[in-house]
């Protein structure tokens, strides 16, 4: 199916970039000057900070067990680099803040495109496809809570970029359900609550079958199930985009037949559209959830086997969900 995204105006940057050391900037990854320990402090991560590659990382929290670490890169004018590639390699830090190499993982990209229209000499127009938002991502694991190094890659038009540090604190787990836990058994608003689907979705063109089941009914199938926190007309940053139309409306289609899927709404829209207050729904502090969008995918067993903060890569969704569908078919 193919379904246009609304025309999307520019956001402004995150707030939680905001409050993260500016200097988390990135460059190619490079051996530590055959050191075996690389500087953390306070000092190094200064020195290396570079204004024309800046990232930022993302996940509203970090803990230990697997991540799905999220990266977005900066310029020096604060749009984000849609065409970089790299890499993240993880630290062990001492006490003084020296680094021990127990890992690398290659980055990977996630894009969410707008579609503008443009117009020729002749007056005949055509589509544009671009870049509305690109992070990267890579898949890590943390085995132990606290301060970490890290130490991201990039090169960016072929020019690579020197490797800069920094700090980010892992938790023993973080607040929302983890990987492995028993996905929580919520009773969101769905059509049967309502006198119009506008009233439990903001997108253009919704889904019906996505607001069918509470997140409840849909764990009882028995089938893997994907839940979809996410707001169309009320996204907050450049992080959230058209991720409902462009990722779950598309795996919906292709697996609508072997998935439960449900799209929660993460504001309560007649507050949202009548006085323009962003009031969570209660389903954003049961899963103690501090951003949107999400996205959640539990095996038949109810449990939580992957998740995704922000954007996310179609294909890396639709990766997961073709290991649930084919694991123990007939139960």
């Amino acid at each position: 199916m193919s379904r246009r995204p609304p025309r999307l105006s520019r956001p402004r940057l995150p707030r939680l970039a905001l409050l993260l050391p500016a200097a988390l900037a990135l460059g190619l990854l490079a051996a530590a000057c055959g050191d075996d320990k690389v500087d953390f402090s306070a000092d190094a991560i200064d020195r290396a900070f570079a204004p024309e590659v800046q990232p930022i990382i993302f996940n509203s929290a970090l803990g230990v067990g697997p991540n799905r670490l999220t990266i977005g890169i900066f310029d020096a004018e604060r749009a984000l680099i849609a065409d970089a590639e790299g890499s993240v390699r993880l630290y062990r830090l001492d006490d003084d803040d020296n680094g021990t190499l127990v890992g690398e993982h290659a980055l990977r990209r996630a894009s969410i495109q707008s579609e503008t229209e443009h117009e020729h000499g002749d007056g005949s127009t055509h589509l544009h496809e671009d870049p509305f938002a690109t992070i990267y991502y890579a898949n890590v694991d943390f085995d132990t809570p606290g301060q970490w190094g890290i130490e991201v890659a990039v090169a960016v038009g072929g020019e690579a970029h020197a490797p800069l540090p920094a700090k980010p604190f892992v938790l023993d787990r973080t607040p929302e359900p983890q990987i492995g836990d028993p996905l929580p058994a919520s009773t969101n608003l769905t059509l049967r609550d309502v006198g119009d689907i506008s009233e439990v979705s903001s997108a253009l063109e919704p889904i019906a079958a996505l607001s069918e089941l509470t997140v409840a009914e849909a764990l009882a199938t028995g089938k893997p199930v994907l839940v979809a926190i996410s707001t169309p007309a009320f996204c907050q940053t450049r992080i959230c985009g058209p991720v409902l139309e462009q990722v779950v409306y598309p795996l919906y289609e292709e697996f609508g037949d072997k998935v439960e899927f449900v799209h929660v709404e993460p504001f309560e829209l007649a507050e949202a559209r009548e006085n323009g207050n962003l009031v969570a729904v209660a389903l954003l502090g049961e899963w103690k959830l501090q951003t949107e969008p999400w996205i959640f995918l539990a095996d038949r067993d109810g449990l939580v086997a992957a998740k995704y903060e922000g954007i996310a890569a179609i294909e890396e969704v639709r990766e997961t969900l073709l290991r649930l569908v084919t694991a123990n078919p007939s139960k």
